[in-house]
């Protein structure tokens, strides 16, 4: 006897959620050392979250607010 195959169930294309809580900096004395770890330089600046639903770009700023009026020019790269 064949062994049978579960079908997938179609489900609808669901958007991403509206907001995700950014993970932030944590001010220590010293950064871990050793292989498993990676660290990157943090320049000043602004920290931004880019959400694309349905073809349409959001920009938003790490505590939620709207700007993606102000990043027009990073929206059409």
């Amino acid at each position: 006897m064949a062994a049978t195959i579960p079908t997938r169930r179609s489900v609808g294309q669901a958007s991403p959620p509206a907001w995700i809580k950014p993970q932030l900096a944590k001010l220590i004395e010293k950064a871990p050392d050793g292989p498993d770890w990676l660290h990157e330089i943090k320049f000043d600046g602004y920290r931004m979250h880019a959400r694309l639903d349905a073809g349409r770009a959001q920009i938003l700023t790490r505590r939620g607010n709207d700007w993606t009026a102000n990043t027009q020019p990073l929206l059409r790269l």
